[in-house]
């Protein structure tokens, strides 16, 4: 017999796939603080809870800031 069954050597490279995804996942995307794109992710979702908070209490939009806020709230950015 020579070599492999090319059936067994395509079901090895598939496993090595699966485990190699599966260590993906335990890599830390998203929570350095030093990066740009991992600052964004924060701040958008950042973003997006006061948006959904604001609609509970009713706090307006502010175009000026882009934030929920009170009317008698100061600006920050």
């Amino acid at each position: 017999m020579m070599g492999n069954d090319p059936q067994m050597v395509i079901s090895i490279l598939g496993f090595a796939m699966l485990g190699i995804a599966g260590l993906l996942s335990f890599l830390p995307v998203g929570t350095c603080a030093q990066c740009s794109h991992c600052q964004l992710e924060k701040l958008s979702r950042q973003k997006q809870h006061e948006l959904e908070g604001g609609r509970s209490y009713s706090a307006a939009f502010c175009a000026i800031c882009g934030r929920q806020h009170r009317s008698d709230e100061d600006h920050r950015s």
